[in-house]
């Protein structure tokens, strides 16, 4: 308890300490009810009768409107809190969702994002079957009114009545605390080590409600789909289930103790009310005490709060997690990144193969990207052509040998500013669902201000007549399940994603990536886009990677990928009058276009 309460304090400082404050003075009010319940019910007998020593009608008086006015303040004080723990909720949620996502992103490399143990340890912080953090700092105002409500009934039963019979139920509700928490700890057990099957489940989810849920359609695969989730999520949480299955039968057991502690304790008030040996007074007044312990004594509070210091351990273990087994360079300015290259980018005898994997991707490669060169590279699938982008991006490390930038060590760079010098556009480009504008200035967030830019980069790229014919121009939200959102084409995305790059170069970005940068445009408007952008960014450094040899034959170099190695390099004239791989592979693309009736349009282009 004390653990969460330090971190729901220093996230949210001014409505957690008026939720538990609130939470505690419930229990004290309830406390005070209960005492003023009791003197007036003492003192009823004594105001009728009008004995000697008891209460006049006047102060019987003031006595209920004490009472009155306690259940009043008591009965205020929920709306209050209510407000105050849904503040301190709203803060605890975003911070929580703050402290799992933030050590994620802020690697500059990706590995740790294919870390089994890493996302198992992120999928423990997020909590999946009531082991939500939020769930366990929801429940710590309960838990913390209910010590006060133990140790103060506790305290009334024993002025009123016996010290022995408090110790006893106090004693009683801590040993049930204690055995709640045993049950748990071993629930919490069984949780963790299931974390793959609930990654599994989780991931099917996601597929048949955002990541694929055309292709099921087509492919009529809603049913195994349904069954497949279904049955990875009752793996992930049977272990579970089984484990709470048997502690509930100790939680059955452990309320049975209670309730003969409870029953024994009244009956004990009962025999010294009907000996005369305890006052009416104090008859009304400790019974109640005795309930309130007993419910204080009730375990579910204790349950939730674990559960949630689970997900928080969890939480706070996931950065050094993440920094010891995947370490960060430490970042340097000996090096000015942000004039980078000014000569060259140069692959030296770099290989590469993917954690997990015993097969590389990239062999021995050696390849020079001259500043100001437009370089093209081509190969098969499965050559390593993006691998070697994520290379260069530094989001991988090479296996062995090193990339160098004007004779630097990449290693050495600051990574995070190198990574701003590379304007990107890979195959899988990202389609936020945001505004047109924010899928554009992302290319350059810090000038996402440049109103200028953002219109040039509309010209060059050929999205401004698109803009013009969206409802709400730049800030039409590109997703249709959003009020006033539309849906762009295949072909109006990817001029939308190398616009993003392109307001990236004329940001200051040294490196110009197009990783089958418009396939999703015809032959000829493809090579058109490609040579008007080559044409804009001759003054930096362009990485061509495509298919279509109409769009790579014009760079400036042309090298060719294959076994992990660049296994020819020079112009499409050059590469043809080898006739090797390259003059291969573009005859046989070549013959393609032959047979069809754009044919000498097609290779034209």
């Amino acid at each position: 308890m004390v653990t969460l309460l330090r971190y729901a304090l220093r996230v949210s400082p001014g409505s957690t300490a008026l939720t538990m404050s609130l939470a505690v003075l419930g229990s004290v009010l309830g406390m005070a009810v209960t005492l003023l319940t009791g003197q007036v019910v003492g003192a009823v007998p004594g105001v009728i009768d009008a004995a000697p020593g008891e209460p006049t009608p006047g102060g019987f008086g003031w006595l209920l409107a004490a009472l009155l006015a306690v259940f009043v303040i008591d009965s205020l004080t929920p709306s209050i809190h209510q407000v105050a723990s849904q503040t301190m909720d709203a803060a605890l949620v975003r911070a929580i969702g703050t402290g799992i996502t933030e050590p994620l992103l802020r690697p500059r490399r990706v590995t740790h994002l294919e870390d089994a143990d890493v996302l198992d340890l992120q999928d423990r912080a997020k909590g999946k079957g009531g082991f939500h953090l939020a769930e366990g700092l929801g429940n710590l105002p309960w838990l913390l009114a209910s010590r006060v409500t133990l140790i103060g009934s506790g305290v009334i039963v024993g002025v009123m009545f016996s010290w022995l019979v408090a110790a006893m139920l106090v004693v009683v509700a801590l040993l049930l605390e204690w055995h709640f928490g045993r049950l748990i700890a071993r629930e919490i057990d069984v949780w963790w080590g299931n974390t793959e099957e609930q990654r599994r489940a989780e991931y099917l989810f996601n597929l048949g409600m955002r990541d694929a849920p055309k292709e099921l359609r087509v492919f009529g695969l809603h049913g195994w789909l349904v069954d497949r989730y279904v049955r990875e999520w009752t793996l992930g949480f049977q272990a579970v289930w089984a484990r709470r299955g048997r502690n509930v039968k100790w939680s059955i057991l452990a309320g049975g103790v209670n309730l003969v502690a409870t029953g024994a304790a009244i009956l004990l008030v009962g025999r010294a009310a009907l000996a005369g040996d305890l006052p009416l007074t104090e008859v009304a007044t400790t019974i109640p005490a005795i309930l309130s312990i007993s419910v204080a004594a009730n375990g579910y509070g204790v349950v939730q709060v674990k559960r949630g210091l689970s997900a928080y351990r969890a939480m706070a273990e996931l950065p050094e997690a993440i920094t010891e087994r995947h370490p960060e360079p430490a970042a340097t300015t000996r090096h000015r990144v942000e004039t980078m290259p000014a000569r060259e980018v140069r692959f030296e005898n770099v290989s590469f193969r993917y954690p997990g994997s015993d097969v590389d991707v990239l062999r021995g490669l050696d390849l020079t990207i001259h500043a100001h060169e437009a370089l093209a590279l081509v190969g098969v699938n499965g050559a390593g052509k993006s691998t070697l982008v994520k290379l260069l991006g530094g989001v991988y490390r090479p296996t062995e040998g090193r990339i160098t930038v004007d004779g630097v060590d990449l290693a050495e760079l600051d990574l995070a500013a190198w990574q701003r010098r590379i304007a990107a556009i890979v195959q899988d480009f990202l389609r936020f669902p945001l505004s047109v504008t924010d899928n554009v200035v992302f290319g350059a967030v810090e000038r996402a201000d440049d109103e200028v830019a953002l219109a040039k980069v509309a010209r060059e790229s050929g999205i401004d007549h698109v803009v013009r014919g969206l409802p709400d121009g730049w800030d039409t939200v590109l997703d249709k399940s959003f009020d006033g959102g539309v849906d762009l084409s295949g072909g109006e995305w990817q001029r939308i994603a190398l616009a993003r790059a392109l307001f990236a170069v004329h940001a200051g970005a040294g490196v110009l990536v197009l990783d089958e940068p418009a396939a999703a445009l015809d032959v000829r408007a493809e090579a058109e886009l490609v040579e008007r952008y080559l044409e804009l960014t001759s003054g930096v450094a362009s990485l061509i990677i495509s298919h279509r040899f109409s769009v790579v034959r014009n760079a400036d170099r042309i090298c060719v990928l294959a076994d992990g190695r660049i296994m020819e390099d020079g112009t499409h004239d050059q590469l043809l009058g080898a006739d090797g791989m390259y003059a291969g592979m573009f005859r046989l693309q070549a013959e393609r276009y032959v047979t069809s009736p754009d044919a000498p349009e097609a290779l034209d282009a």
